[in-house]
């Protein structure tokens, strides 16, 4: 756990051997403290012996020292260390490029990038050059990136194959913690979500994986059954109704609900108020929003997550693609039971494109500004509403 908070097993490609033995004399200090607050309740900790810590310290130091070289060594001989990234040709970007050149333990390959292969009506030309060169990051100067024709370099970061990073001499006002330096270049991650956080993803997901369960457990092991019957003796068919959707990225998976509708053979089509497909349960559960109850093991199984962006048919991701450019973006986590687009009023069948332009902001504003306060929120907002009832839930 110390060496965790200490990030002692990051390993950045501006490490210096400074930085790691900075890392683990503060893992070792951190280790000590909660060995001798351990002491003071169980016995057998405090029966340690300092020798004991201490080899097991040196122990961790060689082993570190010894990983750390070999790591230095290999990004400089193996090209499977190494990596390949387009660099914005500037004066920023030539002093970046003769820094990471200095310190040869990046393991970085610079490919320069001229202006007019980043002009907005080039873009194809530089997906292709970072599809050919098979580049693994982009490196922006800070001062072109804050013109406004250059927008649309930073929109590639939505794709989940491009990384962007935004460089800056030394003496750039950059606040903080967040930037590092390659010699006298900062370098600040883009994010395009707090999620983006390997740290901030996993707490998400790990409350996922406990409150799906504990709905799953608690609550649809005898609802399930209940329901499920009350939905066979009402119609003939299935009692869940299994859909393939588009999730993150696009990559479909098997969307669970109850069946709220008949059976029917037809291609997907969204539901329409006072559709004559539904069921006189269905009119009900679809009110209530029980129907998506059974998502709850797609949560489980991480197809989807307890709250994003509701995952929308494979015809309508298709129709509102072409329409809105900022459509696709909704698809940059996973899609949620609910969300705040649905918390929010905008949730129910799309009865017109202004509908989407609306949900799609929301979905948006929640991509970029996700916490975990905001989802126990929306969690609330979304059980008040199954209360109520929405005028929009058909």
């Amino acid at each position: 756990m110390s060496a965790l908070a200490a990030k002692l097993y990051y390993y950045e490609r501006n490490l210096t051997y400074t930085k790691q033995l900075q890392r683990f004399i503060f893992s070792c200090a951190l280790f000590s403290i909660i060995t001798y607050l351990s002491s003071l309740f169980f016995s057998n900790v405090a029966s340690l012996s300092p020798y004991v810590i201490g080899f097991f310290f040196l122990v961790i130091f060689v082993t570190k020292a010894i990983t750390i070289s070999m790591l230095f060594w290999l990004r400089q001989t193996s090209q499977t260390f190494q990596k390949k990234i387009l660099v914005y040709d500037s004066k920023t970007g030539s002093r970046f490029i003769q820094d990471i050149q200095e310190l040869k333990r990046t393991g970085y390959e610079p490919v320069i990038g001229n202006n007019e292969l980043f002009e907005e009506k080039a873009i194809d030309k530089l997906k292709e050059a970072v599809q050919k060169n098979r580049i693994s990051t982009i490196f922006i100067p800070f001062e072109i990136m804050l013109k406004k024709s250059k927008e649309h370099i930073i929109n590639l970061g939505w794709d989940k194959e491009n990384k962007i990073r935004l460089i800056a001499r030394y003496d750039f006002p950059i606040t903080g913690s967040n930037a590092r330096f390659f010699g006298l270049t900062q370098v600040i991650r883009h994010r395009i979500s707090p999620l983006d956080s390997i740290s901030k993803k996993f707490y998400k997901r790990i409350f996922d994986v406990f409150f799906s369960l504990l709905v799953i457990v608690v609550f649809l092991s005898w609802f399930v059954p209940f329901l499920g019957i009350v939905i066979m003796l009402d119609s003939k068919g299935p009692i869940f109704f299994i859909q393939k959707r588009p999730g993150r990225y696009g990559k479909m998976f098997p969307c669970i609900k109850f069946r709220s509708m008949t059976v029917n053979n037809s291609t997907e089509k969204a539901a329409l108020r006072n559709d004559a497909r539904t069921t006189r349960i269905g009119r009900f559960i679809r009110k209530t929003s029980i129907d998506e109850l059974p998502q709850f093991f797609n949560v489980f199984f991480g197809h989807m997550s307890v709250v994003g962006p509701r995952p929308n048919l494979t015809s309508q991701n298709k129709y509102y693609s072409n329409i809105f450019k900022e459509y696709s973006k909704r698809m940059y986590l996973k899609p949620g039971i609910t969300g705040l687009a649905q918390v929010s009023g905008a949730r129910g069948g799309i009865e017109s494109d202004i509908e989407m332009k609306h949900r799609v902001k929301y979905d948006i504003f929640y991509i970029r500004n996700w916490s975990f306060a905001l989802d126990i929120k929306i969690i609330i907002r979304t059980v008040l509403n199954m209360i109520r009832g929405e005028d929009k839930a058909y």
